[in-house]
């Protein structure tokens, strides 16, 4: 299993990056040899005005990736996440090393999509939903009004 951990240095001896998409690396870990496989630079995106966690997320993705162990990811790269069927676990800290210890031994658990604080989900509800609804009360009448009587 293929296994992307976020990460301040290339070695398994960094930090694990709290930051998903303004992570300085994405390493790239076979679990069964605990090896690193992949060194993915993500410079460009830590420094990017937006768009740094879909792009970061796209990477890990492309790279083979199973699962992400990491701080804390936001709604869009968690939606590329899902899509890819890429389980991600936040809320891990300490070096990689112990993330993958962690991991290994099951103490980690794994997102299970939104929530409404913004970590790992798509937040209060802003757009369009399946319905074709505009989100946020924009129904009818606009945002938090309702019928006139």
């Amino acid at each position: 299993m293929k296994i992307a951990v976020s990460a301040t240095g290339s070695g398994l001896k960094a930090d694990v990056e709290p930051r998903f998409g303004r992570a300085k690396y994405f390493l790239i870990i076979d679990m069964q040899s605990e090896r690193v496989l992949k060194v993915i630079d993500n410079s460009e995106g830590m420094n990017a005005p937006h768009g740094a966690g879909i792009n970061a997320a796209s990477l890990v993705a492309e790279a083979g990736a199973e699962a992400v162990l990491t701080g804390r990811v936001g709604p869009k790269a968690f939606a590329v996440f899902d899509a890819a069927g890429i389980k991600v676990y936040s809320g891990v800290s300490g070096t990689v090393k112990d993330a993958l210890e962690k991991f290994k031994k099951g103490d980690l658990d794994f997102d299970k999509g939104p929530t409404s604080d913004g970590h790992a989900g798509f937040g209060a509800g802003f757009g369009r939903g399946r319905g074709g609804g505009g989100g946020m009360g924009r129904g009818r009448r606009g945002l938090g009004r309702g019928r006139r009587q």
